[in-house]
């Protein structure tokens, strides 16, 4: 667990546009923990989320069956010792790494957020093959995504990606976001 204060690779916290029905915001300081299964370590049953699926916990922590025998957890809170506390006893059975400096973490919220997907990443965003809940990786204007669908009040999608891809990624995500009425500063134009 580092000590060093989290900064977040996003020059901007939030986007949105005026009828505020797109929203893109940087979720980097979340907690992001990596859970993977040790060979024999038979812990998924006791996570109880399947690969490409997910899970809020109680705590708020959501628990998404990231590859086969992986799992990403993610934690509002930057207190990354306690999410840490919750995992300790697989310690035996998986690989416990904290991931929150290394990885970005960017939500879009809207009712036109599949459309924008759709625009520069090559998955069909529809309820039937996308619903709330699945975890799945994608190439997402170029870049390599991890991808939660988390609705609450709205479809929401969480987007995870390298740290150092993640201000480009929050760039290309507000450029397709302009043909849904997105509000982009100049200084985050791509062209």
């Amino acid at each position: 667990m580092s000590s060093i204060p989290f900064r977040t690779p996003i020059p901007v916290e939030v986007l949105q546009s005026d009828d505020q029905m797109l929203q893109i915001r940087d979720r980097s300081v979340y907690s992001k923990i990596l859970l993977r299964e040790r060979r024999g370590g038979r812990i998924s049953e006791e996570i109880g989320v399947e690969y490409g699926g997910s899970r809020l916990r109680t705590d708020g922590t959501l628990i998404c069956g990231s590859r086969p025998g992986e799992w990403t957890l993610y934690n509002a809170s930057p207190d990354v010792g306690r999410i840490l506390e919750t995992v300790k006893t697989y310690s035996e059975r998986a690989v416990i790494v904290d991931l929150t400096h290394g990885r970005a973490l960017i939500s879009l919220e809207g009712s036109c957020v599949r459309n924008l997907l759709e625009k520069i990443c090559n998955i069909d965003f529809s309820d039937e093959m996308v619903p709330d809940g699945a975890s799945f990786s994608a190439s997402v204007g170029t870049i390599s995504c991890d991808l939660i669908r988390s609705d609450s009040d709205t479809t929401m999608f969480l987007l995870a990606c390298e740290r150092s891809s993640g201000e480009y990624l929050f760039r290309v995500l507000a450029d397709a976001g302009k043909e849904f009425g997105l509000n982009v500063p100049s200084q985050l134009d791509l062209h």
